[in-house]
């Protein structure tokens, strides 16, 4: 009776740690080449759903022109900025980085991605704009619970998930 109960006991540890091993995921910023030589400055915003729309509308010229832009300046607080051009290539942002800590009490469901690419680009609503990446968050199930690592890569065109969340409705 002990070794059964003993052995349910420990299965469900197990299998609380691997769900809770979801929320553990890295997010891994790749600089190409031609990126991390040059003084690019990318944002990752952790965005809760009342604030997507907003996200996904605003103008990424107007954004990373200056003046600072408003939206841009009220978002400091859980904005996490890396910048290019001066030091590694691959940045890692682990559970342990305190801007973690304000995306889950932000209860954030997306993370942008922003880069301040150079060149001519159009404004371009959502994911449509090179220069804008939106994502589930990190701590969502929609990446599934094996995935301890979202990469994602930098280019001077664009930002390329190279880590995809699963489709909705599989397992």
């Amino acid at each position: 009776m002990k070794t059964a109960l003993f052995k349910g006991q420990v299965f469900g540890l197990l299998l609380a740690g691997l769900l809770a091993g979801g929320c553990s995921r890295a997010v891994n910023i790749i600089a190409a080449d031609d990126i991390c030589k040059k003084s690019v400055e990318v944002h990752l915003v952790g965005v809760n759903r009342y604030e997507k729309d907003t996200w996904d509308a605003m103008s990424m010229t107007d954004y990373w022109t200056p003046p600072e832009n408003q939206l841009r300046k009220s978002a400091k607080e859980y904005t996490h900025v890396i910048r290019f051009g001066q030091g590694p290539c691959e940045i890692v942002l682990d559970k342990k980085d305190p801007i973690r800590g304000i995306w889950k009490k932000r209860k954030a469901e997306y993370l942008f991605i922003l880069a301040d690419l150079r060149g001519i680009f159009s404004d371009l609503p959502e994911n449509a704009d090179a220069r804008r990446l939106s994502l589930p968050a990190v701590n969502s199930g929609d990446w599934g619970k094996l995935t301890k690592t979202i990469n994602i890569r930098i280019e001077g065109g664009n930002i390329v998930p190279l880590t995809i969340p699963k489709e909705k409705g599989f397992f």
